[in-house]
């Protein structure tokens, strides 16, 4: 007896292809190993912590006195970042997402979006006042950038919880000219709407926020703009390096120490004559007779950077005197 061949009903083609247009964005994307181990460190560090993947998240806010306070203490955090998010949100209009704030712990400050998402959104607090640490929202963009202190997607079903599945998160942690995070910049939207550029977008932005409070912090220091091709001094991919008067590295920006290869702690090991193996005094007579030109100069590592020397005021003789 022959056996008779099954075809799928039209039913049951037709529940394929929506389960499959609704499968996450994710399982099709050209995800590295490291990214992949990312998530699956975070899954594990959830359940560890005894999170519930089905449980209704608690999404309630800090109250109104306590939310004051933690404006409070992050004032000049949201005052540099404000206009950049801005900038950030013209960039992504009309993609079913928002651009979110978050401090240190993960609770967030500020957010922009489009008016059709944010329905969608106050169904999971994307709100100021609310708390996204990882570890007590699970896998998310905001809190696990805070733990692994790096650039995160959380895409869809990479939430460890399944109320935050229709979501897709990418966020930069904000780090000071030591090193230390001050909190998080995230562009979160509907995960249909995932755009592989909009991490770029997003890590651009938060180093133009570092740059700003660098600048700030060390408005009265040499600053030295590196970078090995002379026409990105001035631009967002420039290493900043911010020096006081004796020759001794205060800080830098992400950029800087990434061409260098080290952290911000073993920078600050560092001189100027050490690093650049140029004494302080020279490299401000040589930038000051050649009007400020850019001048190239040897990293510990061999690489050739462009080195130009910016303060904010006129590099007058004997203002630098350091050996360093």
């Amino acid at each position: 007896m022959s056996i008779p061949s099954v075809h799928p009903t039209p039913s049951t083609s037709r529940r394929r292809r929506e389960e499959a247009a609704q499968r996450p964005i994710a399982s099709a994307l050209p995800l590295d190993g490291e990214h992949v181990l990312s998530i699956n460190e975070s899954h594990e560090r959830c359940a560890a912590l005894g999170l519930s993947r089905i449980g209704a998240p608690d999404y309630t806010p800090l109250g109104r006195a306590d939310f004051t306070i933690t404006r409070e203490r992050n004032r000049r955090l949201f005052a540099h970042a404000a206009p950049v998010m801005e900038l950030l949100f013209d960039q992504i209009v009309k993609t079913q997402s928002m651009v979110v704030l978050t401090d240190a712990q993960g609770t967030i400050l500020h957010s922009i979006g489009d008016e059709d998402f944010l329905e969608k959104a106050g169904k999971v607090a994307l709100a100021p006042g609310v708390n996204w640490a990882e570890c007590t929202k699970g896998t998310n963009g905001m809190g696990t950038a805070l733990v692994d202190e790096t650039a995160v997607l959380v895409h869809a079903d990479e939430h460890f919880m399944h109320a935050n599945h229709f979501l897709t998160c990418q966020a930069a942690p904000i780090l000071d000219p030591r090193g230390n995070i001050l909190g998080v910049l995230d562009v979160s939207g509907d995960r249909r709407g995932y755009h592989q550029h909009t991490m770029g977008l997003v890590k651009m932005s938060a180093r133009m926020i570092e740059n700003h409070w660098l600048n700030d912090d060390f408005s009265d220091a040499l600053r030295l703009h590196i970078h090995p091709r002379m026409e990105f001094i001035g631009t967002l991919l420039e290493g900043i390096l911010a020096i006081d008067r004796d020759g001794r590295l205060l800080g830098a920006n992400r950029s800087a120490l990434d061409l260098l290869g080290m952290s911000g702690a073993a920078l600050r090991m560092h001189t100027v004559a050490s690093l650049l193996g140029t004494p302080l005094g020279a490299i401000v007579d040589r930038g000051r007779a050649l009007t400020g030109a850019p001048m190239r100069m040897a990293l510990p590592n061999g690489q050739t950077v462009h080195v130009q020397a910016r303060c904010n005021w006129p590099l007058w003789p004997g203002q630098w005197t350091g050996t360093g």
